[in-house]
Protein backbone atom coordinates (compact mmCIF):
# COMPACT_ATOMS: atom_id res chain seq x y z
CA UNK A 1 0.00 0.00 0.00
CA UNK A 2 1.44 3.45 -0.89
CA UNK A 3 2.77 5.56 1.97
CA UNK A 4 0.07 7.92 3.26
CA UNK A 5 -2.85 5.81 2.09
CA UNK A 6 -5.73 5.92 4.57
CA UNK A 7 -7.40 2.51 4.75
CA UNK A 8 -10.98 1.92 5.82
CA UNK A 9 -12.26 0.36 8.99
CA UNK A 10 -14.63 -2.58 9.17
CA UNK A 11 -16.05 -5.41 7.10
CA UNK A 12 -18.29 -4.89 4.08
CA UNK A 13 -18.85 -6.33 0.64
CA UNK A 14 -16.08 -6.22 -1.96
CA UNK A 15 -18.12 -3.74 -3.99
CA UNK A 16 -18.55 -1.39 -1.00
CA UNK A 17 -14.88 -1.65 -0.05
CA UNK A 18 -13.71 -0.25 -3.36
CA UNK A 19 -13.70 3.51 -2.90
CA UNK A 20 -11.82 5.77 -5.29
CA UNK A 21 -10.35 2.68 -6.99
CA UNK A 22 -8.80 1.39 -3.75
CA UNK A 23 -9.61 -1.78 -1.87
CA UNK A 24 -10.20 -0.91 1.79
CA UNK A 25 -8.30 -2.32 4.76
CA UNK A 26 -8.84 -1.78 8.50
CA UNK A 27 -7.05 0.75 10.68
CA UNK A 28 -9.14 3.36 12.42
CA UNK A 29 -12.19 5.58 12.69
CA UNK A 30 -13.06 8.76 10.80
CA UNK A 31 -14.20 11.95 12.54
CA UNK A 32 -16.90 13.93 10.72
CA UNK A 33 -17.57 17.47 11.94
CA UNK A 34 -20.90 19.04 11.11
CA UNK A 35 -22.38 15.52 11.16
CA UNK A 36 -25.92 16.81 11.67
CA UNK A 37 -25.75 19.00 8.58
CA UNK A 38 -26.73 18.30 4.99
CA UNK A 39 -23.47 17.02 3.53
CA UNK A 40 -22.06 15.80 6.85
CA UNK A 41 -24.99 13.48 7.49
CA UNK A 42 -24.69 11.96 4.01
CA UNK A 43 -20.93 11.47 4.37
CA UNK A 44 -21.29 9.86 7.80
CA UNK A 45 -24.00 7.52 6.54
CA UNK A 46 -21.85 6.44 3.58
CA UNK A 47 -18.93 5.70 5.89
CA UNK A 48 -21.04 3.74 8.35
CA UNK A 49 -22.56 1.64 5.58
CA UNK A 50 -19.03 0.65 4.58
CA UNK A 51 -18.30 -0.52 8.12
CA UNK A 52 -16.31 2.54 9.14
CA UNK A 53 -16.56 3.76 12.73
CA UNK A 54 -17.62 7.43 12.69
CA UNK A 55 -17.04 9.96 15.45
CA UNK A 56 -19.68 12.54 14.64
CA UNK A 57 -19.20 16.08 15.95
CA UNK A 58 -21.84 18.82 15.89
CA UNK A 59 -22.66 21.67 18.25
CA UNK A 60 -26.37 21.11 17.56
CA UNK A 61 -28.22 18.37 19.44
CA UNK A 62 -28.80 15.27 17.37
CA UNK A 63 -32.59 15.42 17.83
CA UNK A 64 -32.96 19.03 16.65
CA UNK A 65 -35.99 19.39 14.36
CA UNK A 66 -33.98 21.78 12.15
CA UNK A 67 -31.77 18.93 10.98
CA UNK A 68 -32.16 16.72 7.87
CA UNK A 69 -34.49 14.23 9.53
CA UNK A 70 -34.26 11.36 7.05
CA UNK A 71 -30.49 11.04 7.16
CA UNK A 72 -30.31 11.44 10.92
CA UNK A 73 -32.92 8.75 11.41
CA UNK A 74 -30.88 6.47 9.17
CA UNK A 75 -27.70 7.40 11.03
CA UNK A 76 -29.30 6.59 14.35
CA UNK A 77 -29.89 2.99 13.23
CA UNK A 78 -26.31 2.39 12.08
CA UNK A 79 -23.72 0.60 14.17
CA UNK A 80 -20.41 2.34 14.74
CA UNK A 81 -21.57 5.94 15.29
CA UNK A 82 -20.19 7.88 18.25
CA UNK A 83 -21.74 11.33 18.72
CA UNK A 84 -20.22 14.36 20.42
CA UNK A 85 -22.39 17.44 20.89
CA UNK A 86 -19.66 20.08 21.03
CA UNK A 87 -17.73 22.69 19.09
CA UNK A 88 -14.92 21.33 16.93
CA UNK A 89 -12.25 22.70 19.29
CA UNK A 90 -13.83 21.43 22.52
CA UNK A 91 -11.55 19.36 24.82
CA UNK A 92 -13.72 16.25 24.43
CA UNK A 93 -13.32 16.46 20.64
CA UNK A 94 -9.56 16.92 20.87
CA UNK A 95 -9.28 13.89 23.14
CA UNK A 96 -11.04 11.71 20.57
CA UNK A 97 -8.53 12.57 17.81
CA UNK A 98 -6.03 10.03 19.10
CA UNK A 99 -6.13 7.03 16.75
CA UNK A 100 -8.36 8.73 14.18
CA UNK A 101 -7.33 7.92 10.60
CA UNK A 102 -8.96 10.99 9.04
CA UNK A 103 -11.01 14.06 9.87
CA UNK A 104 -13.69 15.20 7.43
CA UNK A 105 -14.21 18.82 8.46
CA UNK A 106 -17.59 20.12 7.30
CA UNK A 107 -18.71 22.23 10.27
CA UNK A 108 -18.94 25.93 9.34
CA UNK A 109 -21.27 28.91 9.15
CA UNK A 110 -23.16 28.73 5.84
CA UNK A 111 -25.28 31.87 5.46
CA UNK A 112 -23.72 33.99 2.70
CA UNK A 113 -26.02 36.96 3.12
CA UNK A 114 -25.56 37.06 6.89
CA UNK A 115 -21.77 37.12 6.54
CA UNK A 116 -21.92 40.88 5.98
CA UNK A 117 -21.84 43.07 9.07
CA UNK A 118 -22.26 41.56 12.57
CA UNK A 119 -23.00 38.12 11.13
CA UNK A 120 -19.34 37.76 10.15
CA UNK A 121 -18.64 36.84 13.77
CA UNK A 122 -20.03 33.36 13.09
CA UNK A 123 -17.81 32.93 10.04
CA UNK A 124 -14.72 34.09 11.92
CA UNK A 125 -15.60 31.56 14.64
CA UNK A 126 -15.62 28.87 11.94
CA UNK A 127 -12.15 29.93 10.78
CA UNK A 128 -10.81 29.96 14.33
CA UNK A 129 -12.37 26.56 15.01
CA UNK A 130 -10.68 25.19 11.88
CA UNK A 131 -7.31 26.52 13.02
CA UNK A 132 -7.67 25.00 16.48
CA UNK A 133 -8.81 21.67 15.04
CA UNK A 134 -5.85 21.58 12.65
CA UNK A 135 -3.51 22.39 15.53
CA UNK A 136 -4.97 19.49 17.52
CA UNK A 137 -4.72 17.13 14.51
CA UNK A 138 -1.00 17.86 14.21
CA UNK A 139 -0.42 17.33 17.95
CA UNK A 140 -2.32 14.03 17.92
CA UNK A 141 -0.67 12.76 14.74
CA UNK A 142 -3.83 12.57 12.60
CA UNK A 143 -2.67 11.61 9.09
CA UNK A 144 -5.46 13.16 6.99
CA UNK A 145 -7.89 16.06 6.97
CA UNK A 146 -10.46 16.64 4.24
CA UNK A 147 -11.76 20.20 4.58
CA UNK A 148 -14.85 21.64 2.89
CA UNK A 149 -14.20 24.79 0.86
CA UNK A 150 -16.54 26.45 -1.63
CA UNK A 151 -16.84 27.71 -5.19
CA UNK A 152 -17.47 31.11 -3.55
CA UNK A 153 -13.68 31.50 -3.22
CA UNK A 154 -13.44 32.10 -6.97
CA UNK A 155 -15.53 35.23 -7.43
CA UNK A 156 -15.60 36.49 -11.03
CA UNK A 157 -13.49 34.22 -13.25
CA UNK A 158 -12.31 34.32 -16.83
CA UNK A 159 -15.08 32.82 -19.01
CA UNK A 160 -16.87 31.92 -15.77
CA UNK A 161 -14.77 28.79 -15.29
CA UNK A 162 -13.51 27.94 -11.80
CA UNK A 163 -10.12 26.25 -12.00
CA UNK A 164 -7.90 25.56 -9.00
CA UNK A 165 -4.84 27.38 -10.41
CA UNK A 166 -6.76 30.62 -10.98
CA UNK A 167 -6.47 33.47 -8.45
CA UNK A 168 -9.08 33.31 -5.69
CA UNK A 169 -11.12 36.53 -5.53
CA UNK A 170 -14.08 35.96 -3.19
CA UNK A 171 -16.75 38.65 -3.34
CA UNK A 172 -18.40 37.99 0.04
CA UNK A 173 -17.16 37.66 3.63
CA UNK A 174 -18.41 34.07 3.47
CA UNK A 175 -16.08 33.37 0.55
CA UNK A 176 -13.21 35.07 2.39
CA UNK A 177 -13.79 32.84 5.41
CA UNK A 178 -13.91 29.68 3.28
CA UNK A 179 -10.67 30.67 1.56
CA UNK A 180 -9.01 31.33 4.94
CA UNK A 181 -10.01 27.89 6.24
CA UNK A 182 -8.79 26.26 3.04
CA UNK A 183 -5.42 27.97 3.20
CA UNK A 184 -5.04 27.04 6.87
CA UNK A 185 -5.50 23.38 5.93
CA UNK A 186 -2.78 23.71 3.29
CA UNK A 187 -0.43 25.58 5.65
CA UNK A 188 -0.76 23.03 8.46
CA UNK A 189 0.05 20.18 6.09
CA UNK A 190 3.09 21.93 4.67
CA UNK A 191 4.46 23.01 8.03
CA UNK A 192 7.88 21.33 8.50
CA UNK A 193 7.56 18.09 10.42
CA UNK A 194 3.77 17.92 10.10
CA UNK A 195 2.29 14.39 10.14
CA UNK A 196 -0.77 15.69 8.31
CA UNK A 197 -1.83 15.57 4.66
CA UNK A 198 -4.84 17.66 3.65
CA UNK A 199 -7.35 17.87 0.82
CA UNK A 200 -9.52 20.99 0.49
CA UNK A 201 -12.58 20.28 -1.64
CA UNK A 202 -14.22 23.27 -3.29
CA UNK A 203 -17.89 22.27 -3.28
CA UNK A 204 -20.16 23.71 -5.96
CA UNK A 205 -23.90 24.31 -5.58
CA UNK A 206 -25.35 21.17 -4.03
CA UNK A 207 -28.82 19.75 -3.49
CA UNK A 208 -30.44 16.53 -2.38
CA UNK A 209 -32.39 15.02 0.52
CA UNK A 210 -31.82 17.00 3.70
CA UNK A 211 -30.55 20.17 2.05
CA UNK A 212 -31.49 23.35 3.87
CA UNK A 213 -35.01 24.55 2.99
CA UNK A 214 -33.63 28.03 2.22
CA UNK A 215 -31.52 26.63 -0.63
CA UNK A 216 -32.68 27.30 -4.16
CA UNK A 217 -33.76 23.82 -5.31
CA UNK A 218 -36.18 23.07 -2.44
CA UNK A 219 -37.54 26.60 -2.74
CA UNK A 220 -38.23 26.14 -6.45
CA UNK A 221 -40.23 23.01 -5.69
CA UNK A 222 -42.12 24.70 -2.86
CA UNK A 223 -42.93 27.67 -5.10
CA UNK A 224 -44.41 25.52 -7.84
CA UNK A 225 -46.43 23.52 -5.30
CA UNK A 226 -47.72 26.55 -3.40
CA UNK A 227 -48.18 28.89 -6.35
CA UNK A 228 -46.35 31.67 -4.49
CA UNK A 229 -44.11 33.81 -6.70
CA UNK A 230 -40.44 33.17 -6.01
CA UNK A 231 -37.90 35.98 -6.41
CA UNK A 232 -34.71 34.94 -8.22
CA UNK A 233 -31.75 37.04 -7.14
CA UNK A 234 -28.56 37.60 -9.09
CA UNK A 235 -28.12 36.91 -12.78
CA UNK A 236 -30.79 34.26 -13.36
CA UNK A 237 -29.39 33.58 -16.85
CA UNK A 238 -25.80 32.88 -15.72
CA UNK A 239 -24.70 29.21 -15.76
CA UNK A 240 -23.84 27.40 -12.53
CA UNK A 241 -22.60 23.89 -11.90
CA UNK A 242 -25.23 21.91 -9.98
CA UNK A 243 -24.26 18.94 -7.86
CA UNK A 244 -26.34 16.11 -6.44
CA UNK A 245 -25.18 15.25 -2.94
CA UNK A 246 -24.11 11.68 -3.75
CA UNK A 247 -21.39 13.06 -6.04
CA UNK A 248 -20.04 15.24 -3.23
CA UNK A 249 -20.00 12.20 -0.97
CA UNK A 250 -18.06 10.24 -3.60
CA UNK A 251 -15.47 13.03 -3.95
CA UNK A 252 -15.13 13.23 -0.16
CA UNK A 253 -14.56 9.49 0.29
CA UNK A 254 -11.97 9.56 -2.48
CA UNK A 255 -10.19 12.43 -0.73
CA UNK A 256 -10.09 10.42 2.51
CA UNK A 257 -8.43 7.45 0.79
CA UNK A 258 -6.19 9.39 -1.62
CA UNK A 259 -2.55 8.20 -1.32
CA UNK A 260 -0.67 11.20 0.10
CA UNK A 261 2.52 11.52 2.10
CA UNK A 262 2.64 13.63 5.26
CA UNK A 263 3.12 17.27 4.29
CA UNK A 264 1.19 17.03 1.01
CA UNK A 265 -1.81 19.28 0.39
CA UNK A 266 -4.31 19.36 -2.48
CA UNK A 267 -7.05 21.80 -3.46
CA UNK A 268 -9.66 20.22 -5.75
CA UNK A 269 -13.04 21.14 -7.20
CA UNK A 270 -15.95 18.83 -6.38
CA UNK A 271 -19.03 19.32 -8.54
CA UNK A 272 -21.66 17.79 -10.76
CA UNK A 273 -21.38 17.15 -14.50
CA UNK A 274 -23.67 19.89 -15.84
CA UNK A 275 -24.22 23.63 -15.88
CA UNK A 276 -27.54 25.45 -16.03
CA UNK A 277 -28.93 28.85 -15.17
CA UNK A 278 -31.48 29.46 -12.45
CA UNK A 279 -34.12 29.92 -15.14
CA UNK A 280 -33.25 26.59 -16.72
CA UNK A 281 -33.42 24.81 -13.37
CA UNK A 282 -36.80 26.43 -12.74
CA UNK A 283 -37.99 25.11 -16.12
CA UNK A 284 -36.81 21.59 -15.27
CA UNK A 285 -38.59 21.72 -11.91
CA UNK A 286 -41.76 22.91 -13.62
CA UNK A 287 -41.56 20.06 -16.14
CA UNK A 288 -41.23 17.51 -13.33
CA UNK A 289 -44.16 18.83 -11.32
CA UNK A 290 -46.35 19.53 -14.34
CA UNK A 291 -46.78 23.29 -14.06
CA UNK A 292 -44.38 26.26 -14.32
CA UNK A 293 -42.53 27.72 -11.36
CA UNK A 294 -43.88 31.23 -10.63
CA UNK A 295 -40.79 33.41 -10.38
CA UNK A 296 -39.66 36.98 -10.91
CA UNK A 297 -36.25 38.57 -11.34
CA UNK A 298 -35.34 40.42 -8.16
CA UNK A 299 -31.97 42.03 -8.93
CA UNK A 300 -28.57 41.44 -7.41
CA UNK A 301 -27.57 41.15 -3.77
CA UNK A 302 -24.15 41.57 -2.23
CA UNK A 303 -22.31 38.26 -2.11
CA UNK A 304 -24.56 36.26 -4.43
CA UNK A 305 -22.64 33.69 -6.43
CA UNK A 306 -21.61 34.64 -9.94
CA UNK A 307 -22.05 32.15 -12.76
CA UNK A 308 -19.16 29.79 -12.04
CA UNK A 309 -18.65 26.53 -13.90
CA UNK A 310 -16.45 23.86 -12.37
CA UNK A 311 -13.35 22.66 -14.18
CA UNK A 312 -13.09 19.01 -13.08
CA UNK A 313 -9.82 18.16 -14.83
CA UNK A 314 -7.85 18.06 -11.60
CA UNK A 315 -10.59 16.14 -9.78
CA UNK A 316 -10.34 13.39 -12.37
CA UNK A 317 -6.53 13.39 -12.49
CA UNK A 318 -5.93 13.41 -8.73
CA UNK A 319 -9.02 11.79 -7.23
CA UNK A 320 -10.21 9.72 -10.15
CA UNK A 321 -13.52 11.51 -9.61
CA UNK A 322 -16.14 11.81 -12.35
CA UNK A 323 -19.64 12.93 -11.26
CA UNK A 324 -22.36 10.41 -12.01
CA UNK A 325 -25.68 12.18 -11.47
CA UNK A 326 -26.99 14.56 -14.12
CA UNK A 327 -28.90 17.66 -13.13
CA UNK A 328 -32.18 16.23 -14.40
CA UNK A 329 -31.66 12.89 -12.66
CA UNK A 330 -30.76 14.68 -9.43
CA UNK A 331 -33.92 16.76 -9.60
CA UNK A 332 -35.98 13.61 -10.24
CA UNK A 333 -34.42 11.95 -7.18
CA UNK A 334 -35.06 15.01 -5.05
CA UNK A 335 -38.68 15.27 -6.26
CA UNK A 336 -39.23 11.60 -5.41
CA UNK A 337 -37.74 12.24 -1.96
CA UNK A 338 -40.05 15.22 -1.38
CA UNK A 339 -43.10 13.19 -2.32
CA UNK A 340 -42.13 10.31 -0.02
CA UNK A 341 -41.09 12.65 2.85
CA UNK A 342 -43.42 15.65 2.56
CA UNK A 343 -42.35 17.16 5.89
CA UNK A 344 -38.59 16.84 5.37
CA UNK A 345 -38.10 20.34 3.95
CA UNK A 346 -40.60 22.48 5.76
CA UNK A 347 -39.47 25.95 6.74
CA UNK A 348 -40.83 29.38 7.42
CA UNK A 349 -40.79 32.21 4.87
CA UNK A 350 -37.40 33.18 3.51
CA UNK A 351 -36.47 36.35 1.64
CA UNK A 352 -35.44 35.04 -1.79
CA UNK A 353 -33.46 32.58 -3.86
CA UNK A 354 -29.79 32.74 -4.63
CA UNK A 355 -27.23 30.12 -5.50
CA UNK A 356 -25.19 28.80 -2.59
CA UNK A 357 -22.28 26.40 -2.52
Amino acid sequence: MPQGTTPWLGSCSAQERVVGGMDAEVIGPVMVTGVCGFIGSHVALALLRRGVTVIGVDKRPFNSTAHPVVQLRDLHHQHGLRLLTANVDAPEVVRRLAGVSAVVHLAAATDVGASWGPGFVDHMASVLGTQRLLDACVREGVPRMVAASSSHVYGPTRAGIGREDLPAEPTSPYGVAKLAAERLAVAYARRPGSPLATVALRFFTAFGPGCRPAMVVPRLFRAVLSGDTMPLYGDSAAPHTWTYVSDLVDATLRAVTLPLDPGQAEVINAAGPEQASLRQVADLVGDLVGRPVPWEAAGKRAGDATGTRADLTRAKQVLGFTPQVSLKDGLVRYWQHMRSSPHSNRSGPVPGAAVRA
